[in-house]
């Protein structure tokens, strides 16, 4: 006995949709949330398998000779900075520690090693990553690259086991960051927002500071979190801001490009470490 056909008009079709959207709009952000987390948890097998043929063919690709001595210069460059930030933090400790007599701090509380499991690339900038709460991970935490020598974004949603990132070129990013000129002690501070495309923004500096392209920018310490400044990228432009011309509106190029990582770090408070010993 053959089926008959059932025939749905496009009008039909458009307004269940449109129900359907109503109803997830009207959910509360907690079960939207784990809904979220529970497909991809569902599908990570087939995200983790599209993620890996990209990274095959990126590797297929024949190498370059410019490619290998760029990627070359970007590691010590950044080994540099961060050794030059690191040994003035580290003095500036010493002389209190000389006072006060007590041990030098570590450089962040715990790490917590993380993979990818898949990014997003439209109006948002985000990663999914492999650990959640469940390993100390809470939202507002530092990310950083798997050789610890760059911030490329904050923790911004968990679960038990997973976790979503958001990176800095994300518009919904805002760091507290420094700038400062290699060679030279003297630092700015700044807000660092994403453009949403491949770069961030630090609006609204006073033109009193003196900025100029290939100055550095870290991310401020954090007690507990971070405490030594961190890189994060270079300047590459400097103009005056459109609206208010008594302030710059610079441009800054994130060092690390977060979706050639595989794995990444999160950096969680000391105690939660204790916890797991």
């Amino acid at each position: 006995m053959a089926f008959r056909k059932i025939h749905v008009s496009p009008g039909s079709m458009f307004i269940t949709l449109l129900i359907a959207g109503f109803l997830l709009l009207w959910l509360p952000q907690s079960f939207t949330c784990h809904l979220n987390f529970l497909f991809v948890r569902i599908f990570d097998p087939l995200l983790r398998l599209g993620r890996q043929v990209e990274m095959e063919t990126v590797r297929s690709r024949p190498a370059r000779q410019d490619s290998i001595q760029q990627a070359e210069h970007n590691k010590l460059w950044k080994a540099y900075q961060n050794l030059h930030a690191q040994y003035r933090a580290l003095h500036q400790e010493y002389e209190s520690l000389a006072r006060f007599r007590k041990e030098l701090p570590r450089p962040w509380p715990g790490l917590v090693l993380a993979r990818i499991t898949s990014t997003t690339r439209g109006p948002r900038h985000e990663l999914i990553i492999n650990k959640g709460s469940d390993h100390g991970i809470q939202p507002g935490q530092m990310v950083i690259t798997e050789a610890n020598d760059s911030i490329i974004g904050t923790v911004r949603e968990v679960s038990s086991q997973l976790s979503r990132v958001r990176l800095l070129t994300d518009q919904s990013q805002n760091m507290e960051v420094r700038i400062r000129r290699p060679g030279r002690d003297t630092e700015y501070p700044g807000r660092l927002v994403g453009d949403g495309k491949s770069a961030c923004r630090i609006p609204l500096l006073s033109r009193d500071y003196d900025l100029r392209e290939g100055d550095v920018v870290y991310a401020a310490p954090r007690p507990g979190l971070l405490e030594i400044p961190l890189v994060v990228g270079e300047v590459t432009r400097v103009r005056h801001d459109d609206e208010h011309p008594l302030l710059w509106d610079i441009t800054v190029k994130p060092i690390d490009d977060p979706y050639t990582q595989t794995v990444v770090a999160v950096i969680v408070p000391a105690d939660f470490e204790a916890e797991k010993k």
